[in-house]
């Protein structure tokens, strides 16, 4: 089984599990913002390694592909579900909203992942309904957001946010382009821009 990580898109996603453990871990310890930075980096591997499998698609062999598919499927439940649906019970402390909206998401994406897992891309390479990978950027966008208002207005609005996104993962009346190609390195321009200016707000909170 491990022998599976040296394939080379298969190593990027075990990279960016790393990313993901430290995101996850920051954050429970009360360091959100760092967490964000940290998980926005899992973020863009999850791009990177899909680029690369489909480059180096004709070296690998079927077993690999398909345990590739399964191994970046859970790190989308990391970065897309599990880490915003924290965010939200962190930042919610408690309120019935907050538990509302994680449920929601987490049930969601579920149901989009498992869906997405047996009929992937549409034959136009589109996304049926808002892939999950556009939850990690939104916690950014709302956590450089966070200084501007007051606690209990900004986890409402991020509840709400994420309600409505979890609704938008598993709407089949929309299709949304799956980010390749000169996507991918945009991608990574925002992830890493967006990392800095996480890291930089954590450390200047923390020196409030």
């Amino acid at each position: 089984m491990i022998g599976y990580l040296l394939d080379y898109a298969n190593a990027i996603t075990a990279f960016g599990y790393l990313f993901a453990v430290i995101g996850l871990f920051m954050t429970l310890n009360g360091e959100i913002e760092f967490g964000a930075s940290a998980m926005l980096w899992t973020w863009f591997l999850d791009h990177w390694d899909g680029h690369v499998a489909r480059k180096t698609n004709h070296l690998r062999s079927s077993d690999v592909a398909n345990f590739g598919k399964s191994f970046d499927g859970f790190a989308d439940f990391l970065h897309g579900i599990l880490f915003p649906a924290t965010i939200i019970i962190l930042i919610g402390k408690g309120t019935i909203l907050s538990l509302v909206a994680s449920l929601i998401l987490i049930s969601a994406g579920a149901i989009r992942l498992s869906y997405f897992e047996n009929v992937g891309l549409t034959k136009d390479t589109k996304f049926t309904g808002i892939p999950v990978s556009y939850d990690t950027p939104l916690v950014a966008v709302l956590l450089l957001a966070r200084p501007l208002l007051p606690d209990d207005i900004f986890a409402t609005i991020t509840a709400a946010a994420f309600i409505i996104l979890a609704l938008l993962h598993v709407t089949t009346a929309i299709r949304v382009p799956a980010i390749r190609g000169a996507g991918v390195p945009i991608a990574t321009g925002f992830a890493l821009a967006g990392s800095i200016a996480l890291a930089s707000l954590g450390f200047a909170i923390g020196h409030l």
